[in-house]
């Protein structure tokens, strides 16, 4: 009875890790909506890329400060449990809107789209 006990243990676990990691990436914004010149954290998971992976997310609601192919970006780097996070400011100067960030990690897109809304300073 013990060994069935341990044995479906088992397969539970592998096929809630193999669930986990089926689960496609995230990009997740707080807060949301953000006021022109706060600060925004982006982050989620990136089941696709390893730890110590670098993840550039794209938005025209960011600093062109840095870009990728035009576009103004920030990076993160991917941690445990293929997670990442970065803070970024957004522009004082940037239109109220709402904007959609992207994202890239080794080599290929990330294939999901968030979108992040920038309010007025009053």
């Amino acid at each position: 009875m013990r060994r069935v006990f341990v044995i479906a243990l088992v397969v539970g676990l592998l096929a809630s890790a193999g669930v986990a990691l089926a689960a496609g990436p995230t990009i997740k914004t707080s807060p949301n909506p953000v006021a022109q010149g706060a600060v925004v954290r982006v982050f989620g998971v990136v089941p696709q890329c390893a730890r110590g992976n670098t993840v550039t997310l794209l938005s025209r609601a960011f600093s062109h400060r840095h870009e990728f192919a035009g576009v103004p970006a920030i990076s993160a780097v991917v941690g445990r449990h293929h997670r990442y996070s970065r803070r970024t400011t957004i522009p004082t100067q940037r239109r109220p809107a709402r904007y959609r960030i992207t994202g890239r990690c080794g080599g290929g897109t990330l294939g999901v789209i968030a979108h992040l809304r920038v309010t007025a300073l009053y």
